[in-house]
């Protein structure tokens, strides 16, 4: 059994987004007044930065909402070389780390769409590697 929080991970996300929002905001609030032109665009990258971080902390929220479905975590063996290593898929966004030796693997990978439906046993080939389900577990 394996346990990754990605609600935690992604409550840490928001934190700290957060908190540059709050930075941001601050650094845009003191700049300059639109009416002194030499800050303008100091004053224009800050609001734009701002706006961005508003944006991928309602993503964070909507990916917040969304996490039941995401459970499987895959052991696989590379036919190659004997290798085993451990993955779980995960919303687009939250992939490209590990936690507790697992490989945090974004859906829109090309292993995460290979996986997609397939069960013990069943194996495939992607770059090159030729790898095996060895099992899957329930990320609880």
């Amino acid at each position: 059994m394996v346990m990754i929080d990605l609600k935690q991970k992604i409550e840490k996300e928001i934190r700290s987004v957060d908190r540059q929002i709050k930075q941001t905001a601050t650094e845009r609030d003191e700049s300059a007044t639109p009416m002194e032109s030499q800050h303008d665009q100091t004053r224009q990258v800050a609001n734009q930065l701002y706006n961005s971080l508003l944006e991928e902390r309602k993503k964070l929220m909507e990916l917040r909402g969304g996490l039941s479905k995401y459970h499987s975590v895959f052991s696989m063996l590379n036919t190659v070389d004997g290798s085993t290593r451990k993955y779980f898929i995960v919303p687009n966004g939250l992939g490209g780390t590990e936690e507790e030796g697992v490989t945090l693997l974004s859906e829109k990978t090309p292993l995460a769409k290979n996986l997609s439906g397939k069960i013990v046993g069943n194996e495939f080939e992607i770059n090159g590697q030729k790898l095996r389900i060895k099992k899957i577990e329930e990320n609880v």
